[in-house]
């Protein structure tokens, strides 16, 4: 990854990132705590928070996400700017309130400089009210949070996903007008919802059913009738992780795959195939933020690969990338200080693990590619992992008042 603008970029070296488990750098805690004058003095260690669900219903993911910070953190060799980098982890407990309090608890004990997390878009607003009030970086990957100086988004607008995802899917079957959505009850799918409806409208598309469902749904059978009595050509799953699989699973076994196309518009990438046998992915779409084979993206997924026997989906590649970056925004701007680093970030083009990459400067948006797959025949696999091919890309940014950020505040 070759960074422009006179930076040198990082890559992710397989040896290093062996080589660099167990760093002392990496143990929560580990190097103690030293007071703000100091760190901003350009002493002491850089402590970057990993704020993540490691109990509740995306723990996994939360699981995936931590491996991905641990190696941003050891592709710099556990320190920046000559100091030790202090990667601290705390657990969301996918709520807001716990989330807010054990941040806070954080900055305040340990001097951080920089949060990467959460995972869930209600969780993420009460930690970017904290980052603003407390002027610590915040960089999120998610879905939209009220803007301030301090926060930055690296995952595409969920307008950008949805779009490219409903393009291909429309592209492949242009006929195919009867859609039915089958969506996860909390902010996340709301939003898809709403999204897939307006974008819908450009394509003509008729909705002929919607049903909503409890965050953790395990038996999705009981919506699977009614979904086969509208008889749609698309079957829309605005859900994530766990609860993606059962449902793809459900529907499937109901005949539906044969019948519908199924689409994730915003899904976890090389996981959600994982998570079936090839048979039942087979011509499935799904939208990803993150996929492992995409250029250049194949070093870390190899070193990834080489850890945990796995590629990185989305949570784990989130993880790496938004880490790496912030990273690379210190050492840019040649301090810690967050109001430094906000500045050294703003506007800056640079290649990423995903792509061309650009920060933009009046919102704070991350502009890189978004990645739509294909699940594959088994018979086309070239090995295990060879699950699905990336059919389309698209950095089409929204327009203005999709990002909802007329004024990015003050430092």
């Amino acid at each position: 990854m070759t960074a422009r603008n006179g930076v040198s970029g990082r890559c992710v070296s397989r040896r290093g990132v062996m080589k660099g488990m167990g760093a002392a750098g990496l143990a929560a805690g580990a190097l103690g705590t030293f007071s703000p004058s100091r760190l901003l003095a350009g002493e002491g260690p850089v402590t970057i928070l990993g704020i993540i669900p490691q109990t509740g219903p995306y723990a996994a993911d939360g699981e995936q996400i931590m491996r991905g910070q641990q190696m941003a953190v050891e592709s710099f060799g556990g320190e920046i700017l000559g100091r030790p980098i202090n990667y601290i982890i705390r657990d969301t407990g996918n709520d807001s309130g716990i989330a807010t309090r054990r941040v806070a608890e954080a900055i305040e004990s340990e001097n951080v400089v920089g949060i990467v997390g959460p995972w869930a878009d209600d969780v993420a607003q009460a930690v970017a009210d904290v980052a603003r009030r407390e002027k610590v970086i915040h960089y999120w990957s998610g879905g939209p949070v009220e803007c301030h100086r301090y926060w930055f988004q690296w995952a595409p607008p969920y307008y950008t996903g949805v779009k490219g995802s409903m393009d291909y899917a429309m592209q492949k079957n242009p006929d195919g007008k009867r859609w039915y959505m089958l969506t996860s009850d909390y902010a996340f799918g709301w939003t898809m919802e709403e999204l897939e409806k307006r974008i819908g409208a450009d394509h003509d598309i008729e909705w002929v059913g919607e049903s909503r469902h409890v965050l953790g749904e395990r038996e999705f059978s009981r919506y699977m009738g009614e979904i086969m009595a509208a008889s749609p050509d698309v079957l829309v799953l605005n859900n994530f992780g766990l609860d993606t699989a059962q449902a793809i699973r459900e529907a499937v076994s109901f005949g539906l795959g044969q019948s519908t196309q199924i689409l994730v518009p915003w899904g976890s990438g090389i996981e959600d195939y994982l998570r079936q046998d090839p048979s039942i992915t087979e011509g499935i779409i799904i939208g990803s933020a993150f996929y492992f084979t995409a250029e250049p993206a194949r070093e870390f997924s190899d070193a990834f690969i080489d850890l945990h026997g796995a590629p990185p989906g989305y949570p784990a590649g989130s993880g790496f990338a938004a880490l790496e970056i912030l990273l690379k925004g210190i050492e840019r701007a040649g301090s810690s200080d967050p109001a430094e680093v906000v500045q050294a970030l703003e506007g800056w083009e640079f290649d990423s693990v995903v792509g061309p990459t650009r920060i933009d400067a009046d919102t704070h948006q991350t502009i890189r590619p978004f990645f739509v797959t294909e699940g594959k025949a088994p018979g086309d696999m070239e090995d295990e992992f060879d699950v699905a091919r990336v059919v389309s890309t698209s950095s089409e940014m929204p327009p203005a008042e999709e990002l909802g950020c007329e004024d990015i505040g003050e430092l």
